[in-house]
């Protein structure tokens, strides 16, 4: 395995348990990972030279004389700050290094790459001033909506029609902290394993709906990149043939039935009022909106055959489920689960839990942060999160 991997792997790991257990003792890390005491020793050193981490007496009522001694994170550390675009707005947000949310804010976007750099810019300093630290910026993580291989290339956002980007270059600008990038279904998964339904789970699956589909595959404890880094596309499964077309090009994807445009695009196909964005068709839903309700049961149905698919093949612990479908969870839960017993082999769905992320509900903008996170505790690590 490639030594500097591995070391950003340890790196991460230990920061992780510092974050989830304050006060936890080098023994207890190295007892909960079974990394080498050495290993453990010398990250740990490094993280409180780099002020990230500090030490303090661990009274324990069962143990006579000197104290023992446990880590948390340094309150005064330093900032992350994480971004998230989409197709039509950019979200920011900046938190302290243990995750804790300062400030947040959306701005709309009007989608031109030439632009983006002064207006991320304009967008950080922001929401920096608005956090009222006057801590440093450590990281800044930009989650984007499209592929993003292993060298840091934007190949391809098809909402936005981006190809072929030097998308760090682009970003350098932005501040003079470190900028970290990666892929958006990647990022949202990570910030599941950082800070939600996740922490604990070394194989899952995660698939989320926004302007896109997308996902991510955790295995063995880490994302699952592929040859390039592009692997996890799970917007791009296959679900009908011959299908509705899609934006990317091909037709019958997932992402042409459960993308918020595909949503608006049928509900106004089939009649109805064209809502104006996701919040509204959750809204007609509430109200009863007869046509509203049927679109989103079949796109249960949809979601049911592709998530069964992914059990079938990779047969997870855990398949979470996020950004708007979370949000709909009322109006996708009943169908998606009839096709998953229809769908599904009973042997591994019997052994696979289907969850709806809380996150995505209650402290969403996350996915830059674990970007930035990620990349700051990976020690000297890539700027491009895989």
């Amino acid at each position: 395995m490639d030594r500097s991997y591995l070391r950003r792997y340890h790196a991460n790991a230990i920061f992780h348990r510092i974050r989830l257990i304050p006060l936890i003792s080098q023994r207890e890390i190295i007892e909960q990972t079974g990394f080498d005491k050495s290993v453990v020793s010398s990250i740990v050193s490094k993280f409180t030279e780099m002020g990230l981490i500090e030490r303090q007496s661990k009274p324990d009522a069962n143990r006579r004389g000197r104290p023992s001694e446990g880590l948390l994170i340094s309150p005064a550390s330093g900032l992350l700050v994480g971004v998230e675009i989409e197709a039509d707005a950019v979200g920011f947000v900046v938190c302290s290094l243990d995750g804790s949310i300062l400030t947040s804010k959306i701005e709309p976007f009007d989608g031109d790459l030439g632009g983006i750099p002064q207006f991320l810019k304009r967008g950080v300093a922001a929401v920096v001033e608005a956090s009222g630290s006057s801590a440093p910026v450590l990281g800044l993580g930009v989650s984007l909506p499209g592929l993003v291989n292993s060298d840091g290339t934007l190949v391809h956002v098809p909402v936005l029609g981006w190809r072929d980007v030097d998308i760090l270059a682009h970003l350098q600008s932005v501040t003079d902290a470190p900028v970290f990038v990666g892929n958006d279904g990647k990022a949202a998964a990570m910030a599941e394993r950082m800070f939600g339904a996740c922490t604990d789970i070394d194989d899952f699956i995660y698939l989320f709906s926004g302007s896109g589909v997308g996902g991510a595959l955790f295995l063995d404890g880490k994302i699952y990149g592929g040859a390039d880094g592009l692997a996890g596309e799970l917007g791009h499964i296959k679900v009908v043939p011959q299908g509705r077309f899609c934006s990317c090009g091909a037709s019958g994807c997932l992402s042409a039935y459960l993308s918020e445009p595909a949503l608006l695009h049928e509900i106004e196909r089939l009649g109805g009022k064209a809502p104006a964005d996701f919040s509204c068709i959750l809204e007609g839903a509430e109200g009863g909106d007869e046509i509203i309700l049927n679109v989103l049961d079949h796109a249960g149905e949809v979601l049911g055959s592709a998530v069964s698919s992914l059990i079938n093949v990779f047969n997870p612990p855990v398949v979470l489920l996020g950004g708007n479908l979370s949000r709909a969870k009322a109006y996708l839960g009943a169908s998606m689960q009839r096709a998953l017993i229809r769908l599904a082999h009973p042997a591994m769905y019997s052994r696979s839990t289907v969850q709806f992320s809380k996150i995505s509900e209650g402290m969403p903008l996350l996915g830059g942060v674990a970007i930035a996170l990620d990349g700051v505790t990976s020690l000297d690590g890539p700027h491009v999160f895989k």
